[in-house]
């Protein structure tokens, strides 16, 4: 096998070794538990087709950050792209034979993870890119990885290949799949509402960080333009006031407009506009 299993893996907080707890370890490496639950709803969050190669996303200005859960694989958020390491022990026929292709789901997980690889790398700028960043183990050769993409290509054309419905989709964006996850009733929870759908984003940060000024001009205005209904609402003059009555109850509406436009403004602005190609 090129390579080894890594040295250990957590699983609910309990460090295990990879070597006696072979099945659980695959499935933690390889499943995506996450996305399959919001599977239904992945089509806000990405597109049905390929991911783009490497060389593409270095051209969208995104840095390549390596990740070990398969959740996170291929989702991007401003100019980060995750990816998860290509396991040494997916490009190892015996372990395959032994360990992945008795177990269907497992088998399927890992062929739409190796699919990925071969979206991710096809070219030799590619190849270059994936050895610099750790997405390809180094005893990989080009000729070696050309040979593998395309015999999984002629596998997948003539149907024997098959892989897990997460890789119906490419790449993933990081604050559609947080929306997603924090709202979706099956999975509803606290820890899901507070953290999203990867614990530790810092993108709510940076969000107001840039947009305070907006932020807080609006709360201002609005907050002005309110009280001022109200203290005249307070007013013997004005109570009677069908004139006034309605003008009040206009801008009312018009404040709320204008905040939910605001904050719909400012969510656009958040996202940078090279990563939307």
């Amino acid at each position: 096998m090129l390579g080894s299993h890594p040295a250990t893996f957590q699983d609910n907080h309990r460090l295990l070794d990879p070597e006696r707890e072979t099945h659980r370890f695959l499935e933690i490496d390889l499943k995506t538990p996450k996305l399959n639950v919001l599977h239904s709803s992945l089509w806000l969050a990405g597109l049905p087709r390929p991911a783009r190669p490497l060389h593409r996303q270095r051209r969208l200005f995104r840095t390549i950050y390596l990740t070990e859960l398969p959740d996170e694989h291929m989702v991007w958020d401003k100019n980060a792209m995750f990816v998860k390491p290509c396991p040494p022990y997916l490009l190892d026929h015996d372990h395959w034979q032994k360990s992945l292709c008795p177990d269907e789901s497992l088998f399927r997980s890992a062929c739409g993870l190796l699919l990925s690889y071969v979206w991710l790398v096809s070219y030799p700028s590619d190849f270059r890119i994936a050895k610099e960043t750790g997405v390809i183990p180094d005893a990989v050769t080009w000729e070696a990885w050309t040979a593998l993409a395309r015999d999984l290509l002629r596998r997948l054309e003539s149907g024997r290949l098959q892989i897990d419905r997460r890789y119906r989709y490419g790449e993933l964006r990081l604050s559609r799949l947080d929306l997603l996850y924090r709202v979706n009733p099956s999975r509803f929870s606290v820890h899901s509402l507070v953290y999203g759908f990867m614990p530790g984003s810092t993108w709510s940060a940076d969000f107001f960080g840039r947009n305070f000024g907006w932020i807080l001009a609006v709360f201002i205005y609005v907050t002005v333009v309110l009280s001022a209904l109200q203290v005249g609402l307070a007013t013997e003059r004005l109570q009677g006031s069908v004139a006034f009555q309605g003008l009040s109850y206009g801008l009312a509406l018009t404040s709320i407009a204008v905040v939910l436009a605001a904050v719909a403004l400012m969510d656009r602005r958040r996202n940078d506009p090279r990563s939307a190609e």
